[in-house]
């Protein structure tokens, strides 16, 4: 199985040159894009805001997630247009374009910008926002000297184009990843009460309001709901459409598009999440810190200092793929609305990476719940419409696939 990644490197543009890689480093490129800040700083920011109940809640998106990127993907695969330079090629705009007409073609050019506002201001400040506030937390960096050490490490990615984004997630994410769930799950081994402890707190608190001692406010069962879907929202990004831009760009069945895209919610929430929330939930600081600096606290508690320096690790990485993959995704938006400088668009969006440091940690997660909210709003109405036109032939189409590698093996 193959995936198209269009354009020369450097260029960004479709059409100007075929370069194919293999699936592996498609699927991978796609859940280390998703894999990111999410997992590490989101979790710790929905159980500090919304209690252990919201860990629950993240899952629940995740398995409405996993249906949302099949059908995203799939219509894009199924859709495929012949000419590859179409700049609706492996993008959401494609059957948003199909199925979206009359007074309702504005439709595919407002998602396109929702994700271009994501890319260059949402994605890429989060992430180098909480990195930044966890470095300077933990290790007292000045954060100036952060800001620019972040904005040149994604210049050497983002600024060698596609190719270069590809082969740094696909040969850095995977190894951090497993190191990171190796790491935390070894961590809930060794206190097996206090594991138990705190799953038995995510499923209780999040149908009940949980309470807390010491004088401190407890959590209501709206707290949990709220803050665990739209970070689980944030985390794994399903119901954005940004599933089609590597997974979509597929000359293969549709079907199997389809089921390796489902496989990312799974990787980035029910597994990543779920290590990060149960290790911050088995120590008590969850009720006092936040962000990022919780998590790396909740690991160093758990494994000392060698704790600690994987989370700082995997930030780095996470944040880092995160960035370059939606430097990708909003670049594709910035040229369907009819962009065409890559180079000066790929400097813009470096300087919003510079800026990301030094913003307020509360500000820039709550920019990012209107932004994630509204694009839902506008992707997610849409595809479920798309969904209830292509349902029979989709669900005859996965179902078929599904049997014939299940009686091939």
């Amino acid at each position: 199985m193959k995936i198209i990644v269009s354009g020369k490197i450097g260029s960004g543009s479709l059409g100007s040159g075929d370069h194919i890689i293999s699936h592996r480093k498609a699927f991978f490129t796609s859940v280390a894009a998703t894999v990111g800040i999410g997992n590490i700083a989101g979790v710790a920011t929905a159980i500090h805001l919304g209690g252990p109940g919201a860990l629950f809640w993240m899952w629940i998106s995740a398995l409405f997630g996993m249906f949302f990127r099949m059908t995203s993907t799939y219509m894009v695969i199924r859709l495929r247009p012949e000419d590859e330079s179409s700049l609706s090629f492996a993008t959401p705009m494609l059957y948003l374009e199909k199925y979206m007409t009359g007074g309702l073609r504005f439709i595919p050019r407002m998602v396109a910008l929702l994700l271009l506002i994501q890319g260059v201001v949402l994605y890429n400040m989060v992430q180098v926002n909480s990195l930044a506030q966890a470095m300077h937390n933990l290790f007292d960096i000045n954060t100036l000297l952060i800001a620019i050490v972040i904005t040149l490490c994604v210049a050497v990615v983002i600024l060698g184009g596609l190719k270069k984004i590809v082969d740094y997630c696909s040969a850095t994410a995977p190894f951090v990843i497993l190191i990171y769930v190796i790491t935390g799950f070894f961590i809930l081994i060794l206190n097996p009460e206090q594991s138990i402890d705190a799953l038995k707190k995510v499923f209780t608190s999040a149908f009940m309001p949980y309470s807390i001692g010491g004088g401190l406010v407890g959590y209501t069962v709206m707290q949990a709901m709220q803050f665990g879907v739209s970070r689980g929202i944030f985390s794994h990004m399903s119901g954005m459409g940004t599933s089609a831009f590597l997974q979509g760009a597929n000359k293969d069945n549709p079907a199997a598009g389809a089921f390796m895209s489902a496989i990312t919610p799974f990787v980035d929430t029910i597994i990543i999440c779920s290590i990060t929330g149960l290790v911050i939930l088995s120590d008590s600081d969850w009720h006092y810190e936040t962000g990022a600096h919780l998590t790396a606290l909740a690991f160093e508690s758990g494994l000392g200092s060698f704790g600690e320096m994987v989370v700082v690790g995997s930030l780095i990485v996470f944040a880092l793929t995160t960035i370059a993959g939606f430097e990708h995704i909003s670049e594709r938006c910035f040229k369907y609305l009819g962009g065409k400088n890559s180079i000066w668009y790929r400097l813009a969006f470096l300087s919003v990476t510079f800026i990301g440091p030094f913003l307020n940690l509360r500000f820039v997660w709550s920019l990012s719940d209107i932004i994630i909210g509204i694009t839902v709003i506008f992707h997610l109405i849409p595809l479920l419409y798309v969904l209830l036109k292509n349902n029979k032939e989709m669900r005859q189409e996965l179902f078929d696939f599904a049997d014939k590698n299940t009686t091939s093996r």
